[in-house]
């Protein structure tokens, strides 16, 4: 594997080749070994085929270029139930996603952490003291790389905490 300049001070995985999506239960055992070994955290994507909105998001967000810096920080893995490669059976450990896609984060050993994204309305959920107090703001490449570390900071996501002013 080989390590950029830009890895160095980000902690992150190089980009393109050597950091590509993973997918199904094959790619799922490889992201958890990877980020145990590497230390970073998962970025798990949920999709259909069929799905619109999900192909909205790959072209809107996943295969832009300038997030290919952002995602080098991550282990990327997708999941497709209908896909007959083991999904299915992986996503058990998942919550339910209504409306695909569902977009989690997690770090090594961690709960997962989801990411709400508002594909039709072109919109993300920045948390703030915690993941229920929050804002929708445009989806963008800038307002996704701000979500990913504002959300893995988070102490617990799924507990409102926040002291009431």
């Amino acid at each position: 594997m080989k390590f950029g300049i830009k890895s160095l001070f980000t902690g992150g995985l190089p980009a393109g080749e050597d950091n590509p999506w993973l997918s199904g239960a094959e790619g799922y055992e490889q992201g958890q070994q990877r980020a145990l070994s590497e230390g970073i955290p998962l970025l798990y994507v949920i999709e259909h085929a069929k799905c619109r909105r999900c192909k909205t998001l790959d072209t809107l967000l996943w295969r832009a270029p300038e997030l290919q810096s952002s995602l080098a920080g991550l282990v990327k893995v997708r999941l497709n139930p209908d896909a007959g490669d083991g999904s299915a059976h992986i996503l058990r450990r998942f919550p339910q996603v209504a409306t695909p896609p569902g977009i989690y984060l997690q770090r090594p050993g961690e709960p997962l952490r989801p990411i709400r994204v508002e594909v039709e309305e072109q919109q993300i959920w920045m948390p703030g003291v915690t993941y229920g107090r929050g804002f929708f703001m445009p989806l963008s490449v800038a307002g996704f790389d701000a979500v990913v570390r504002v959300t893995l900071s988070l102490e617990e996501p799924a507990i409102d905490n926040a002291p009431l002013p």
